[in-house]
């Protein structure tokens, strides 16, 4: 069967090392037989920024976000991937702006029951990825962003697989001569397929 598999990127520069990293993880995947798709996360028109905790989304037996604008659709096909992949530059020890809109609108995705502590989430056969480059060393934002992917991933029990790319050069286009950096990351979407 063939896998599904979205890589949600987040990289406010076109062209920029995180989507040259994810189109590389991509193909990787898609020599192994999946079926990749890649949403520029910086280039969507949002209607509001991030969830408004508005809570409709909870009074409905679906899993999406009822704002509806160019995020929505994208939500909505996340439950169906069987890898979903976010790929993001660390600024300032965290995940870009742009994926912490779509994680944040993920919030539609899970269903609060009863007493508040308890979730169903929307995601039964996806496990989670992360793609994360940086121009520091492996143990400042790299890893901070990489625990909360892990953190996401075990609060609904699902596996998380991380590709970290740490002193990546600052500036667009440095990266795409490393042939080391895009063998590991081809061999990185193979290995989201098994």
């Amino acid at each position: 069967m063939t896998k599904k598999i979205m890589i949600i990127c987040g990289s406010p520069r076109n062209n920029g090392n995180t989507m040259t990293i994810a189109n590389w993880v991509a193909s990787g995947a898609r020599e192994e037989g999946a079926e990749v798709e890649i949403v520029d996360a910086a280039r969507l028109q949002y209607k509001v920024n991030g969830c408004t905790a508005c809570m409709v989304c909870q009074k409905s037996d679906q899993f999406r976000c009822v704002i509806e604008d160019e995020a929505s659709p994208i939500l909505a096909r996340m439950p169906e991937q069987d890898v979903l992949v976010f790929a993001t530059p660390v600024y300032f020890m965290g995940f870009s702006a742009q994926i912490k809109l779509m994680l944040d609108r993920m919030f539609s995705l899970f269903k609060i029951k009863g007493d508040g502590y308890r979730i169903a989430p929307g995601f039964e056969k996806t496990s989670f990825a992360l793609i994360a480059s940086g121009s520091g060393d492996e143990n400042g934002g790299l890893k901070l962003v990489e625990e909360t992917m892990k953190a996401i991933a075990d609060f609904i029990k699902k596996e998380s697989k991380s590709f970290l790319v740490p002193l990546a050069p600052m500036e667009t286009g440095a990266i795409d001569s490393n042939t080391e950096l895009k063998a590991k990351a081809v061999e990185f979407g193979a290995e989201l397929t098994k």
